[in-house]
């Protein structure tokens, strides 16, 4: 009698399942509004992601940049070799104002990820142009206070817990920007 209980449940289970996947995976096909972002807005990704054009809106539309030199690439694997695995890491470069480099996961993130790692590393993007986040070798400096890296843990980290805090908010208004 069991056995025949759990065979419906099992077939609805699998059948809610499918549905979402292929609602989620139309959601992630619509198109995106077209912006025009100025021309010192420099996104150059070298990744098969949709890094760039979510780069632009979040860059031009969330943080109101008009000048931004970054270039997208994947995370070598010695750097994703370790215990802790990263989607995303954003450095800022010491040539020229507001210039990046951002790596991402060479795993295939869904749309849905894409956008939450890029919002994530944009909140570091903000924390380095105004000056709350400096990265040194070994440590960084984060709204006047030190962080040795070797001392403090990834998620303990005030600059991470801040990236945390407000990648979701940067994620709702960029999926506003969207579509």
């Amino acid at each position: 009698m069991k056995k025949k209980i759990w065979i419906p449940l099992l077939i609805l289970v699998i059948l809610v399942f499918v549905t979402l996947v292929i609602v989620q995976k139309k959601r992630d096909a619509r198109p995106f509004n077209h912006y025009e972002f100025p021309s010192t807005l420099v996104i150059n990704n070298y990744t098969d992601y949709r890094a760039d054009t979510l780069s632009l809106y979040l860059a031009n539309k969330i943080l109101n940049l008009d000048t931004l030199n970054l270039t997208i690439v994947y995370i070598p694997d010695v750097i994703n070799d370790g215990e802790m695995e990263f989607y995303g890491i954003v450095q800022m470069l010491p040539f020229e104002k507001n210039q990046f480099i951002m790596l991402l996961s060479k795993k295939k993130l869904s749309l849905g990820k894409l956008k939450e790692t890029i919002s994530h590393e944009f909140v570091h993007i903000d924390q380095y142009i105004s000056r709350d986040l400096i990265v040194y070798p070994g440590y960084a400096m984060f709204k006047g206070d030190s962080i040795v890296f070797k001392e403090v843990k990834y998620e303990d980290r005030p600059f991470e817990k801040d990236a945390f805090k407000r990648q979701d908010q940067f994620k709702k208004e960029l999926e506003k920007l969207l579509y």
